[in-house]
């Protein structure tokens, strides 16, 4: 049978490790993981890798993805354009052409969009309906000029580098993507920089910086691209060595299109082609991260198989010793399993406990945001407030997204503890039996609707000023000659609508400012009880199923070790030798395998592996 295009194709030393260890595992308890290991290869891998692309607000983390896509208008980008939702761009495919968008929900569901009405939704983070879902970003099909076959991710830019950034660079670890960070050469690492930096350190295999705006700042940009690399040695030291790639985007999109031969020099100068160069030898291939993944599960049966032989060989080393402490443990797992789902109401009524502490606490969080901004909505009052709202939007959401992204975060932690606790019950490891992986995007909260500011002109003021305006004239007539009433009474209106205006703008502006917050509030506590629900309902019924199978392995390898202590005490001690020796060979071969499988792994897994 061929194998399609979109499946992984194995070397014959890769074939040959797969191979051993479905046979190692066939016909054991320990067969479901070699199963999950061929099912897993069998299935088609994604069709590109990512470049996941990070930075604080107005660093041109936009304007870079143009740049690598080789077109201006690719992705929302320019002076006072700041995205609000992601925006992923793909190679065009058969399904997906030059030019497909499609807007893409937190409940998992996709519609399609003109090119115009993604790029729209991707800035103002709204779809304009409101019984749409939580909205997580649009996605584009367009060819890329510099990285080929590979996706590129515009993340938005707000109020710097989030909790929620940390978690996607968590998830572009684990797709194996690249991360690459973007500052600019007009200042070096702030310390939401390298506070991020540091917490991604341990989890993010790949990182690549690009320094933008070199043009913007011909003097000086070196000086700055020095001491990035030495903050990056005092705070993060595992980046230390990473490439610092600088950059001038607006000089590769002014060049694009022309006579590569003719512009040689400033493609050079605007260091996109080295910099699209330096991300394509960072990149693990799709089809080998799928590799990789498939042997974990192989390896985990090898791993659980070994641990058993060891647990055997204790038994028969022992003589008999451990016949009553086995016998005990048997004993307690079938009461455990007779008992049916009694420990299942337990987890649900436990969960359900922590659900409704976690989100009393955020409750209380929220209340003091609202608090807490309507006192600067009061104290703001007379601002500027084109000003003032956009600096409301733009803290407001940063707030409300570290509330539920920890909350969130705090609940799974919490389950995690419950689950554990568990599996330890029964001599099991819960993070070998089950991926706990709640499905929930915690950049998926719906952004703040627009402010309903509009502007500086009100006609009700305007009535208001021509009344005033009269009584203006009135006064003059009576207090001054004739021919200085006119003039008063324009200076007096005008003062009078000055005055009027600023009072209704004043309480205009407060308003808004404290509506942005109510409905911030309310949209944030809406997301984080759905997300924890949902993160609860799926985690829920994977420990379940995952117990349940664990139980049932658990009893079966404590009745082998009973039996095998058994025999150990009605055996003759040269028999028992020979027993022993064989459990220690089945252990050397299987532990030899273990080191093959992961071997391939780590090959695999290495940047620029097929």
């Amino acid at each position: 049978m061929s194998v399609s295009p979109d499946r992984v194709r194995l070397t014959s030393a890769q074939g040959r490790v797969v191979r051993q260890v479905v046979k190692a595992l066939q016909g054991t308890e320990f067969a479901p993981w070699s199963t999950a290991m061929s099912t897993a290869l069998s299935v088609s891998v994604p069709p590109f890798g990512s470049v996941v692309v990070v930075g604080e607000v107005k660093r041109g983390k936009s304007t870079l993805v143009n740049a690598l896509l080789g077109s201006a208008d690719v992705v929302p980008a320019g002076l006072g354009v700041v995205t609000a939702g992601f925006v992923r761009v793909t190679p065009p495919t058969p399904e997906r052409p030059e030019g497909h968008a499609a807007v893409h929900f937190a409940d998992g569901s996709t519609r399609e969009a003109s090119p115009e009405q993604a790029r729209e939704i991707a800035v103002t983070g709204t779809t304009g309906n409101e019984d749409d879902p939580a909205l997580i970003g649009v996605s584009l099909a367009h060819a890329s000029a510099t990285l080929g076959e590979v996706a590129l991710v515009d993340t938005p830019g707000i109020a710097g580098l989030t909790q929620g950034h940390t978690e996607l660079a968590a998830l572009a670890a684990s797709e194996g993507s690249v991360l690459l960070v973007v500052t600019d050469a007009g200042q070096v690492f702030t310390q939401p920089e390298l506070d991020f930096l540091t917490q991604v350190s341990g989890r993010v295999e790949q990182v690549v910086f690009a320094l933008t705006k070199i043009d913007q700042y011909p003097v000086g940009w070196e000086d700055v691209l020095a001491e990035n690399r030495s903050l990056l040695a005092r705070h993060a030291p595992r980046f230390a060595e990473a490439p610092i790639c600088p950059v001038a985007s607006t000089v590769a999109l002014e060049i694009a299109g022309l006579d590569p031969a003719a512009v040689l020099d400033l493609r050079e100068y605007a260091g996109v082609d080295a910099l699209a160069e330096t991300l394509r030898d960072r990149l693990v291939s799709p089809a080998s991260l799928a590799l990789a993944n498939a042997l974990r599960s192989g390896l985990s049966g090898i791993e659980r198989y070994e641990d058993k032989r060891r647990r055997t060989i204790a038994a028969l080393e022992s003589a008999g010793q451990q016949v009553p402490e086995l016998d005990a443990f048997v004993n307690r797992l079938r009461a455990l399993q007779e008992q049916g789902d009694r420990w299942s109401l337990d987890l649900n009524s436990d969960s359900s406990v922590l659900r409704a502490d976690v989100l009393h606490r955020a409750s209380q969080r929220f209340a003091a945001v609202r608090q807490r901004w309507t006192q600067v909505a009061h104290e703001r009052r007379k601002g500027n407030p084109d000003k003032v709202v956009e600096e409301v939007a733009v803290q407001l959401t940063a707030e409300l997204r570290t509330i539920v992204t920890e909350c969130i975060g705090e609940f799974v932690a919490g389950f995690h503890v419950q689950a554990d606790q568990l599996f330890t019950a029964i001599g099991r490891d819960l993070s070998s039996a089950v991926r706990l992986d709640a499905d929930v995007d915690d950049l998926a909260m719906a952004e703040l609707a627009d402010p309903e500011y509009t502007g500086s002109f009100d006609a009700t003021l305007a009535s208001t000023a021509m009344i005033g305006s009269s009584m203006g004239g009135l006064v003059a007539g009576l207090i001054a000659p004739a021919i200085i009433a006119p003039v008063f009474s324009i200076v007096g209106g005008a003062a009078w609508y000055v005055v009027n205006y600023r009072a209704r703008r004043a309480h205009t502006l407060e308003r808004v400012v404290t509506q942005t917050t109510a409905q911030g509030v309310n949209r944030a506590e809406t997301h984080l009880r759905f997300a924890v629900d949902r993160a609860r309902t799926v985690m829920l019924r994977d420990v379940t199923i995952a117990f349940r199978h664990e139980l049932k392995a658990a009893l079966d390898a404590a009745k082998t070790e009973l039996e095998a202590a058994r025999r150990a005490a009605a055996e003759t001690p040269e028999r028992l030798r020979r027993e022993v020796a064989n459990e220690k060979r089945h252990l050397t071969a299987l532990a030899a395998l273990r080191d093959e499988v992961q071997a391939v792994m780590r090959q695999a897994l290495t940047p620029g592996s097929q």
